[in-house]
């Protein structure tokens, strides 16, 4: 199960699905001697759907936070971060999201960028001066709010961030790669199973160790320019 609207990670490509998690689920299921099926779901529906068995797990940028490990098993891939993208017209730059008060800024909800801002909103901006918060289904949806002035920043994955920011001339980035909570460090990303699919978590594992192993992992990495979130390095 995957929300395919977040290149370079996972989207739709002349009808097909691609990205770096598209090659990475793809070279899991080889190594398991599986043929991978891919459901292009909403975000909301992810869990959801891995819940009444739509699909066997989840591959769409999940961040592995303790709130989720209390209902999910993980097997992480990837190192995540998040990043906020504006306007290059507007020169606006932060250091990180607490720097946001009083801004209007389109994300999608449920996210780690939706909690951080939320958290900043109740902890850090005063009244009158709080986030304008505009939730849209995809990334993708909120960088077009973007460019049509709707909203001051997006706030999206660091790999999108970066995607987009080099498709898109008029847009920059915003702010350095960093967490959504200034205390702890970037977030590892993960593939979301159900609790009782202990047996599939260790295939699974095991099928990463494998292609890391092999070489496999580095060149799906380097194919996508993502080797900022190489799961073997230090955050």
């Amino acid at each position: 199960g995957s929300n395919m609207s977040t290149p370079p990670q996972m989207f739709v490509e002349n009808g097909q699905p691609t990205g770096f998690e598209i090659d990475l689920s793809r070279a899991i299921a080889n190594a398991m001697c599986l043929k991978p099926r891919f459901i292009n779901i909403a975000f909301g529906g992810l869990f959801p759907g891995l819940m009444t068995h739509k699909f066997d797990y989840i591959s769409s940028g999940l961040g592995i936070t303790p709130q989720r490990r209390q209902v999910f098993d993980f097997v992480p891939y990837f190192v995540g971060g998040i990043q906020l993208v504006a306007r290059k017209d507007s020169g606006l730059h932060f250091k990180d999201e607490n720097g946001l008060c009083g801004h209007s800024v389109a994300t999608i909800a449920g996210t780690t960028q939706a909690k951080a801002l939320e958290r900043v909103n109740q902890k850090v901006c005063k009244p009158g001066r709080k986030i304008a918060l505009k939730y849209f289904p995809s990334f993708n949806d909120a960088v077009i709010q973007l460019r049509k002035k709707s909203a001051d920043i997006a706030f999206v994955d660091w790999a999108f961030a970066a995607y987009v920011t080099h498709l898109m001339p008029e847009l920059a980035l915003a702010s350095p790669i960093i967490s959504g909570r200034p205390e702890v460090p970037r977030n590892q990303l993960g593939l979301a199973f159900r609790k009782n699919d202990k047996p599939l978590v260790t295939a699974v594992s095991a099928a990463i160790a494998h292609i890391e192993k092999t070489g496999e992992y580095g060149r799906i990495l380097d194919k996508w320019h993502l080797q900022n979130g190489d799961i073997r390095k230090p955050a």
